[in-house]
């Protein structure tokens, strides 16, 4: 799944994170996978872990990006990819786990 977002320009997100540029927090992106995942993807299960997170490119106010989503259900994986067409900004593996287990 992709999802096209713009990153609104006075989001409460940047308030102290950097002073001079607004810059996306890369727990933001990582709590959007999540969020997203579970609207769109019908995830249910609970965090277990994360691995492989990288932030390559800084995301910035006012820019849009694709938000790739890919779970697979049977390692209970979904991994994240935030791209343009010129760049990729961050990506990542985040595991769940049955909230039962």
């Amino acid at each position: 799944m992709v999802l096209i977002l713009r990153i609104p320009e006075k989001l409460a997100y940047f308030v102290g994170h950097f002073d001079q540029i607004a810059i996306l927090p890369g727990v933001v992106q990582i709590h959007w996978a999540i969020h997203y995942a579970k609207q769109y993807l019908g995830l249910v299960q609970v965090f277990r872990h994360m691995e492989v997170i990288k932030f390559r490119e800084l995301l910035l106010a006012g820019q849009q990006v694709g938000l790739h989503l890919r779970y697979t259900e049977t390692v209970s994986r979904l991994e994240f990819v935030y791209r343009s067409e010129t760049a990729e900004y961050s990506s990542g593996r985040i595991y769940f786990h049955d909230n039962s287990v």
